[in-house]
């Protein structure tokens, strides 16, 4: 029940006891000083009567007359004479039942007991008669009833103003309370949250003691995220320019040729700076290092200006003098060739007048059907014919994008507009288990009908990104997967991936919104999920979409996880559930030493804020069977059962 209500109440049970105990003490009261005069009244009316008929003649007609003019100057109910025998001589009475409003039940609870007056009328040395007065007692109810009404009307009156004041007062001194429940609520939902201490004293000792649990917490995060940061940076990171290392290329090469969908198709670029130790001899070695970090900037400012052409980008150092950049997803590598093919040219003229520089570029397009060291193989010998022309310029293993070969710009355009329209987006569901076999969730994998053929999502997303279709999209799939889940009686949870490029767009959020709020009913079987990079790059778009997400039930998670986890703001206040680590980080996990070090910290910090870790793409049982030891809670892939 509501405090509010609660005071309510109080004040009302308060006020009713009040007013029952004064109305009895002032009945009580009242009535007996009624009782008292209407006594005495009856004694004086009764004598000074008794006094006058003892001065005239005993003549029944005028004792009638004259006891009939008593009663009709006086308030009474009786007057009666009765001689000595016991018969009566005269007598007047009146019925005191109809006098004013007071109600039967008032009536008799407060009946008054007076009783009558009694005096002896004289005739000579003999008893002529005795007298009999009782005054009427009604004016006397009435004025009761009168004072009872009028002291239930103050005492409501007082209630109402009391409960008036009392509420604005509960409101005032009940606003912490409000954030102590958000907190606690927070707390309950493995979100650690810090809010002000109020006034009031019992408020700020609870919001005190969650505030310090929250600050344990959060210390406690903060030195896992230092820990995990410096063995990244020690074992994935270059220690000179920050980006990836060679063993981070590894990882993510061995990650994509391992991608379920052959469909997907990714870019790779590798750029040499020629003849490293002659510039080191002529530059020296701080300035040389100084020229490295231009490159690396140059690369990912190249790759920032292209973000709508790709989904996630992965730049690595691969020795002193080479680099890589590999872009998944990516349709055309012509254009971003192009524009890195002229960044380096910009920075080796710009060092021209201290030391002469080549840069050979290489590009490729790959898909997992490739084979790895076939295109290392193509990129070494794109290398290499741009080396031996000794000028800065870029080489590409193949003349023709394989992305292009399937569809134009405006081919896919109409494709993917008239499949949003007609419904012909679908989704294949693969299940997502612990790893005791229980079923978390089953991932919506997209696909589209056109004509007579099935496109799978590595084919058209990269164009639904490009022609910037990807929010109508989302929200095609968000409908018809809420609406299949709620037409089926047999209802297991889906997991649905959201495109960060819906949550930035004001329309397509709200619509978003609109339709989680309308299947309210099934967000206990609703997984929402966003790429860990997207939920970097734009932290306020997914704060706002967890802070509506969440309170409706939805279960919100990160895939492609665990690389910049640590990089996550407040990722203990976000609501989260799960995170999905990124293949790269599960693949071959028995020969790699350095990641199984790294997933346990990742695994640690995600446990200390309640968030289920699920590692994705594990192909084989024995990959399924080593992931228990690192704390990863479920997993995903072609080596689980279905």
């Amino acid at each position: 029940m509501a405090l509010n209500r609660q005071l309510w109440i109080a004040i009302a049970s308060v006020m009713i006891i009040a007013f029952v105990s004064s109305l009895v003490i002032s009945f009580q009261s009242a009535r007996g000083y009624f009782e008292e005069q209407l006594r005495l009244k009856n004694i004086d009316n009764a004598n000074t009567l008794a006094l006058s008929l003892s001065q005239v003649e005993k003549d029944p007609v005028l004792i009638d007359l004259m006891l009939a003019a008593q009663f009709d100057t006086g308030h009474y109910q009786r007057l009666e004479i009765i001689d000595p025998e016991g018969d009566p001589i005269a007598s007047r009475t009146r019925d005191d039942a109809g006098l004013g409003d007071v109600p039967d039940w008032f009536a008799e609870l407060a009946e008054l007991r007076v009783d009558p007056g009694v005096a002896q009328i004289p005739d000579g040395w003999q008893q002529y008669g005795t007298l009999y007065v009782e005054s009427l007692s009604g004016f006397a109810l009435e004025a009761l009833w009168d004072t009872t009404v009028e002291l239930f009307y103050w005492f409501f009156a007082i209630a109402a103003v009391l409960g008036l004041i009392g509420s604005l007062v509960l409101k005032s001194l009940t606003r912490p309370l409000v954030d102590v429940v958000r907190q606690a609520e927070a707390i309950g939902s493995q979100r650690f949250v810090t809010t002000s201490e109020p006034r009031t004293l019992e408020f700020r000792r609870v919001v005190r003691a969650m505030n310090i649990l929250t600050g344990r917490v959060r210390q406690m995060l903060g030195e896992e995220r230092a820990r995990l940061e410096e063995m990244r940076q020690r074992l994935q990171s270059d220690a000179l320019t920050g980006v990836g290392n060679r063993a981070r290329f590894d990882d993510v090469m061995t990650a994509l040729l391992a991608d379920d969908d052959p469909n997907c198709h990714h870019g790779i670029f590798l750029v040499r700076l020629v003849n490293l130790a002659e510039i080191n001899r002529r530059l020296g070695h701080q300035d040389t290092d100084t020229l490295i970090c231009e490159v690396t900037a140059r690369i990912e400012e190249i790759a920032r200006r292209h973000r709508d052409q790709f989904t996630d980008d992965h730049i690595a150092r691969l020795n002193g003098s080479d680099f890589a950049l590999v872009l998944t997803d990516l349709l055309d590598i012509e254009p971003i060739a192009n524009q890195l093919e002229a960044g380096m040219r910009q920075l080796a003229e710009r060092h021209s007048d201290a030391a002469p520089l080549q840069f050979a570029l290489a590009a490729d397009s790959f898909g997992s059907r490739d084979d790895r060291s076939a295109i290392l193989t193509r990129l070494d010998d794109g290398l290499a014919r741009a080396e031996h022309r000794q000028t800065t310029c870029l080489e590409r293993a193949r003349a023709i994008d394989q992305a292009e070969q399937l569809h134009g710009s405006d081919d896919w355009r109409e494709i993917l507009g008239a499949a949003i329209e007609g419904g012909d987006i679908h989704a294949v569901h693969f299940s997502t288990r612990r790893l005791d076999g229980r079923l978390i969730h089953r991932e919506a994998m997209l696909r589209l009908d056109e004509d007579r053929n099935t496109w799978t999502a590595g084919q058209f997303l990269p164009w639904a990104r490009r022609l910037g279709l990807l929010p109508q999209l989302d929200l095609a799939v968000v409908e018809g997967e809420l609406e299949r889940l709620a037409n089926q009686d047999d209802r297991e949870p889906i997991a649905l991936n959201l495109s960060i490029e819906t949550l930035l767009d004001d329309v397509a959020r709200h619509r978003l919104i609109g339709l989680l709020a309308l299947r309210s009913n099934l967000a206990d079987q609703v997984s929402l999920e966003v790429a860990e990079r997207s939920v970097i790059d734009h932290p306020v778009a997914f704060r706002e979409f967890c802070e509506a997400a969440a309170p409706l039930g939805y279960r919100v998670g990160i895939e492609k996880a665990g690389h910049r986890l640590i990089d996550i703001d407040a990722l203990h206040e976000l609501g989260l559930v799960y995170i999905k680590l990124d293949r790269s980080l599960t693949t071959d996990l028995r020969d790699n030493e350095s990641n199984r070090n790294y997933l346990r910290g990742i695994t640690g910090m995600a446990h200390a804020v309640g968030l289920t870790v699920i590692a994705d793409g594990v192909r084989s049982t024995e990959e399924l069977a080593g992931l228990g030891d690192l704390g990863i809670d479920g997993a995903s892939g072609p080596g689980l059962p279905d």
